[in-house]
């Protein structure tokens, strides 16, 4: 019997997907470590990594870019960091690069919020500032 997963989406259940497609929109960005999974074998949900099927370097949030580039992004002045933002049109800009200390300090004058989303080189897609380990 084929697993059928749903995925929370502004409050609303969107699917249904099969597995390799959750984790295609994991892969991408799209679905969180912390966003709430339907599967109707088990009938219930849960966070994504909860789930035990989805590994922790699938979500972007979770992946390490490499030994010598981690070491690196500790530098806090490294420019390796993208953030969208949204316009008050509606439309989303990407901004940077920043550096992780930007980012941090933009986070405490509340000019940038946890919600956004932020990228750089070696990630597979977009993760919300609130999942990468560095902004903790």
């Amino acid at each position: 019997m084929k697993s059928v997963w749903y995925y929370n989406q502004n409050l609303k259940p969107q699917g249904p997907l099969s597995l390799v497609e959750i984790k295609g929109r994991i892969q991408k960005g799209e679905i969180g470590p912390f966003e709430l999974l339907y599967n109707e074998q088990e009938q219930q949900w849960r966070p994504a990594r909860e789930w035990g099927v989805f590994p922790e370097s699938l979500f972007p949030a979770g992946q390490v870019v490499s030994t010598v580039v981690e070491e690196l992004s500790q530098v806090e002045n490294l420019m390796e960091w993208v953030l969208l933002r949204k316009l008050e049109e509606g439309r989303v800009t990407q901004e940077g690069p920043y550096s992780l200390r930007q980012i941090r300090e933009g986070l405490q004058k509340k000019e940038i919020s946890l919600d956004q989303y932020i990228w750089k080189t070696g990630m597979t897609g977009w993760c919300r500032i609130q999942d990468r380990p560095e902004f903790m």
